[in-house]
């Protein structure tokens, strides 16, 4: 499995080094590509990941002192795009049709499976607005990941719309990929 990790400014970034390691620990994951939103690259610094996983992590293709990679280079053939943590922010992006970031640009660009693992303070989860670009991506074709429980940095409190761990996040992409698959196995019968 080929997936492309999407982070994004949420303070959910700060565990997902240990869902990415997760990730290239399971038997089923050939290819793993990261790319980060400027803002998750202000919690959390690119080359840092890039240590610990021994990947290159694209920002922004015009500030990056790496030669360019356009949007449908790094989503060509893999086979989930997976947005962890998704804040408001980019669900908004992605909901709109917004491709103003390197991330959003790639969800515009992948035609595949697309999971968002939302994080953000429980009081933005519960918002209208952020209810309804949940939707729109739902009907758009995306998965939404349930939301965890965790330490709300907002609130100082534990609540619900941190991002779910990954012993509840891998059967759900390992079933979104399966599912993917076998229908485009149908369509070709």
């Amino acid at each position: 499995m080929k997936i492309l990790v999407g982070i994004s400014g949420s303070i959910g970034v700060l565990g997902i080094p240990s869902h990415l390691v997760s990730l290239l620990a399971e038997k089923e994951v050939e290819d793993l590509r990261l790319l980060m939103t400027p803002t998750a690259a202000r919690f959390v610094s690119p080359r840092t990941l890039e240590a610990l996983l021994r990947r290159p992590v694209h920002v922004d293709p015009w500030s990056d002192e790496r030669p360019m990679v356009s949007p449908p280079d790094l989503v060509r053939d893999i086979d989930l795009y997976l947005i962890a943590p998704a804040s408001a922010t980019t669900l908004a992006r992605c909901a709109n049709g917004s491709g103003e970031t390197l991330l959003a640009h790639c969800y515009l660009s992948y035609r595949g499976p697309v999971a968002f693992a939302p994080a953000m303070s429980p009081e933005m989860w519960e918002h209208p607005a952020v209810l309804r670009n949940l939707k729109r991506l739902e009907d758009d074709g995306a998965c939404i990941l349930p939301a965890g429980s965790g330490y709300s940095a907002a609130t100082g409190q534990v609540g619900k719309a941190a991002m779910c761990s990954y012993k509840q996040m891998w059967p759900l992409l390992q079933s979104l990929v399966k599912q993917m698959q076998s229908d485009d196995v149908d369509m070709k019968s």
